[in-house]
């Protein structure tokens, strides 16, 4: 099994993994039984994800861009006077190219662009499509960041003079995180006050509508796009059996080995079972806390037509 890092997927699409250090995390926690999702865009899992992104039921699941930049722009924001956008999350960049642009119309244009990711290979993907969709003289830069287990002082070595940066969580990130709270936390750490907070995520929906919240799971592209870190690791596809199931507001996908399966050493018996995939749903009321609780003030919010989606725009401090 080749491990690359930072270089385009081969030809032949050999699944990879970008370090050692993935591999030994991904093996532990299929071990203990959980699998954090961030390993799910990493690696030839950025590929799969890319695909299973770039479709229709993906991209009608997301908040809409033109919602997000109508939050930000309600707060009277003027690119002089902010030191650029960072992105945690930019998942493939087709909904921050989207973003950039809805905020560029209506006369918001940003110069510096910082991403920020868990996985290189992701980041390589979403920047190549960003620099590719604006003039030269937009500037991209990339961090290679776990913010789910570190402050975010990437933010602070990019940032360029005194003005507050906007600090972007779309595409329902703090959804698909281990623990909101404490990625919350680790953000509000890396940044200084004044900084501005832009979050989209999901929202919890009655029980009328729980079949049409898992149809953009129940796909070919989403199948290979969860299975993907695990097949990196060496497990073949026939051996697991995947169920999806909708269990206290949250998408949870859960895999079972069909036989005895060994992986760098670690013996998996037949019908272990473990979770490979976890995205929660909100409240209203769920994201106002959290938001505050972290040490932000919330400026504006607002819940889409769809009721599916809440935006928030927040300052920090």
């Amino acid at each position: 099994m080749e491990e690359l890092h930072g270089r385009a997927r081969p030809s032949h699409g050999a699944s990879f993994l970008e370090s050692s250090f993935h591999r030994q995390a991904i093996i532990e926690s299929i071990s203990a039984g959980a699998l954090p999702l961030k390993f799910a865009y990493a690696g030839s899992a950025a590929y799969t994800h890319d695909h299973y992104a770039s479709g229709v039921d993906y991209t009608a699941m997301m908040a809409s861009a033109a919602n997000e930049s109508d939050i930000l722009l309600s707060l009277g924001l003027e690119a002089a006077t902010v030191g650029g956008i960072a992105e945690l999350g930019p998942g493939n960049g087709l909904h921050t190219v989207t973003f950039l642009r809805h905020l560029a119309a209506r006369g918001l244009r940003f110069r510096r662009y910082l991403a920020i990711d868990f996985s290189a290979t992701l980041l390589e993907i979403a920047c190549d499509r960003l620099r590719s969709s604006f003039d030269d003289d937009f500037l991209v830069e990339t961090s290679v960041w776990d913010f789910e287990d570190l402050p975010l002082s990437c933010v602070e070595r990019w940032r360029a003079g005194e003005e507050p940066v906007l600090v972007c969580l779309l595409g329902h990130t703090l959804g698909n995180v281990e623990d909101p709270t404490r990625a919350l936390g680790n953000l509000a750490a890396g940044l200084r006050n004044g900084d501005v907070l832009l979050a989209s995520v999901l929202l919890r929906q009655p029980a009328a509508l729980v079949e049409s919240t898992m149809t953009a799971y129940r796909t070919y592209a989403f199948r290979c796009a969860a299975l993907e870190p695990l097949i990196a690791c060496g497990l073949r596809p026939s051996d697991l059996e995947l169920v999806l199931r909708y269990v206290d507001s949250t998408v949870v996908g859960e895999v079972t080995l069909l036989r005895d399966a060994r992986v760098e050493g670690l013996d998996l018996a037949g019908g272990h079972h473990f979770r490979c995939f976890l995205s929660r749903r909100f409240t209203c009321d769920e994201v106002v806390r959290l938001i505050e609780n972290a040490g932000w003030s919330i400026r504006a919010a607002r819940v889409d037509e769809t009721r599916h989606h809440m935006t928030v725009a927040a300052t920090r401090g």
